[in-house]
């Protein structure tokens, strides 16, 4: 195990290190590839919204750590170091990414509720806000990708918080590389959506 970890913590370095007497190029990566979409997506949301008595949450995620809040993709290479890529970039930035793919993947998910994201046209004023906090989301030295935060629900109506959630998930990494770390990224995102919907269908309490 000890000699697969070290392997991926140096494969990274050297896709960046590598090529030295040529200028690499710029790989640029989508959270949320359109060719993976399942859901209804948010093109059709006003017209679901009008059309069905569905409850709607409306998906905000928070400011992302600093660390975060740059194009390059990272990677923790000890406890306390991280790396940043000079050529492997996402193409959005992560806060939309995680928003549109939580909102994608709680469509699919979740039948008792429709979720849109903050930034929507035509989204209800009155609706019910689902708050993520995230506080970690990266490839780590011990070959997994790691997603940590929480989660709360804001009732806009009587402005009431409901039940805060912690996440920590950690999908493991097999493959050497950017492109397979941001693969399992995207599966982390589904099994907080699938966290998510389970937690906040369980403690939904029927209308009186």
């Amino acid at each position: 195990m000890k000699r697969a970890l070290i392997l991926f913590s140096l494969s990274i370095i050297l896709l960046s290190a590598c090529t030295s007497n040529n200028t690499p190029k710029t790989q640029y990566y989508l959270l949320n590839s359109p060719t993976l979409n399942t859901s209804v997506g948010d093109t059709n949301s006003a017209s679901i919204i009008n059309n069905t008595n569905t409850p709607t949450i409306t998906v905000n995620v928070l400011e992302l750590p600093d660390y975060l809040k740059q194009p390059g993709l990272v990677l923790q290479l000890s406890d306390h170091q991280l790396h940043y890529s000079n050529f492997h970039m996402w193409a959005e930035t992560l806060q939309h990414s995680v928003a549109h793919t939580l909102t994608q993947d709680l469509n699919t998910i979740d039948q008792r509720n429709y979720y849109v994201t903050a930034a929507m046209p035509n989204k209800r004023t009155d609706d019910t806000e689902l708050i993520i906090e995230v506080t970690a989301f990266h490839a780590t030295h011990q070959s997994q990708v790691i997603l940590t935060g929480s989660y709360w629900l804001q009732e806009s109506k009587i402005d009431r918080l409901v039940k805060k959630h912690n996440f920590k998930l950690m999908v493991a990494l097999t493959v050497d590389g950017y492109p397979h770390a941001v693969h399992k990224m995207r599966q982390a995102i589904t099994l907080l959506s699938a966290d998510i919907s389970k937690n906040l269908n369980k403690n939904k309490q029927p209308d009186k």
